[in-house]
């Protein structure tokens, strides 16, 4: 008697899904940070390469004492708001003649050869750009550039930043670089819990947990490569309220501040979230973009911008750089040399989109599935040109920084 095996009613659809699960899968960083809820999206089922949401940052709430009058609270709170342009994309495609999703067997075979591999290499790309686009923008550091240590300092350095930040204690999570990963667990391996969680250390690259973090082993994350770095670098001129530059001079003429650099400025400490008293530690600032300096002088763009007056919770410095201060570079003594960095973060210090795409009609198979807030797009159909079936998958993502203080990098 013949073998009789039922059709699926949605071949494409499951055989999306599928891969949208394998990817989620691999994105161990872009899966942790929040996700843009749906509602976000304007009401869209198709969007294209530059589309922009907006999505919402908690208003960072003052308290005051002594006063029954909350009329002032009543304006001084602002919810701000943290653009997500839909500019990256992530593209692979398969060249196959025969993909037929009309049953369960057809499905799982077609998402073993081509599906998952697919996924797999779409992960790889976007979690990589993700953990650079992460690294960029954290101006917490710690550390020591060059060395080739990984100390549970250092580590804790990074738990003490994100507290002075008031981050929240739960959903913490530090994702090593392999190497550095490998000398801080065999440092240590006595100290992580449970044959459970040893267990995992063999599994995904979860290692346990310790410090306050849920520690994760990565070949992907980000780095910093130095600039040049000759001269004495000053403030040039005073700042003012709201500025997201500072006008630096004393730097070698022709010399560049790559994106990624953190420095101090003499004098510029850094407030209690609430109680906006200094903390006594330096604020530290990343430039933001690549910088040369001309006749040894340039406005040198930089995160976070200068609040020093702010009464609606902005407030993050006690004060404005004043001219003639002193600039101490942070991430790396020797210039033109490449960093790995680390990054200790609470989920919510950024976020990322992924979206549906327009669906075409008319061609061979086209779908869209999203799994836990990751979006994978795939269109099969046929090439007159070339008389070849190509089957696409697309990822259209936005990510970026919504809360970049409640993250730290540690080099090495």
């Amino acid at each position: 008697m013949a073998n009789t095996i039922n059709t699926v009613k949605d071949g494409p659809g499951l055989f999306a899904k599928g891969v949208a699960e394998r990817l989620r899968d691999n994105l161990k960083f872009c899966s942790f940070v929040d996700k843009a809820d749906e509602s976000e999206f304007d009401g869209k089922n198709g969007f294209k390469s530059g589309d922009t949401i907006y999505t919402s940052i908690p208003a960072r709430k003052i308290v005051q004492e002594d006063n029954l009058d909350i009329s002032s609270l009543n304006k001084d709170s602002k919810e701000e708001k943290a653009a997500l342009t839909l500019d990256k994309t992530a593209t692979t495609a398969d060249e196959f003649d025969s993909l037929e999703l009309a049953t369960d067997v057809d499905v799982k075979n077609a998402l073993k050869r081509f599906g998952m591999p697919a996924a797999d290499a779409l992960a790889h790309q976007i979690e990589a750009r993700c953990f650079q686009i992460a690294t960029d923008k954290t101006y917490n550091l710690s550390g020591t550039a060059g060395s080739t240590q990984f100390t549970v300092s250092d580590i804790l350095e990074s738990k003490t930043l994100l507290d002075e930040n008031l981050a929240p204690l739960n959903d913490r999570m530090l994702f090593m670089n392999s190497r550095n990963g490998a000398e801080a667990v065999d440092a240590r391996k006595g100290l992580f819990q449970s044959s459970e969680e040893i267990a995992k250390q063999y599994r995904d690259g979860y290692i346990g947990r310790a410090d306050g973090f849920d520690w994760v082993q990565t070949q992907l994350v980000g780095s910093l490569t130095t600039g040049s770095q000759g001269g004495t670098p000053l403030t040039d001129g005073t700042g003012s309220e709201g500025d997201a530059i500072i006008h630096i001079d004393g730097v070698t003429s022709g010399n560049t501040w790559t994106k990624g650099t953190v420095f101090t400025v003499e004098d510029i400490y850094m407030v209690h979230p609430i109680t906006k008293e200094t903390t006594g530690q330096l604020q530290k600032f990343v430039v933001t973009a690549d910088t040369t300096f001309t006749s040894g002088e340039a406005d040198v763009p930089i995160s976070p911008s200068l609040y020093a007056a702010a009464t609606d919770g902005r407030k993050n410095v006690d004060a404005l750089p004043a001219d003639g201060k002193t600039i101490t570079l942070l991430s790396g003594a020797t210039a033109s040399t490449t960093y790995n960095q680390s990054l200790a973060l609470h989920k919510s210090a950024f976020k990322m989109v992924t979206v549906p795409l327009y669906q075409p009609k008319g061609v061979d198979l086209v779908a869209s599935e999203t799994v836990d807030g990751i979006t994978v797009n795939i269109v099969r159909d046929y090439d007159q040109t070339y008389r070849k079936i190509t089957t696409r998958y697309d990822v259209l993502y936005g990510f970026d920084a919504v809360r970049p203080e409640w993250s730290t990098r540690i080099t090495a």
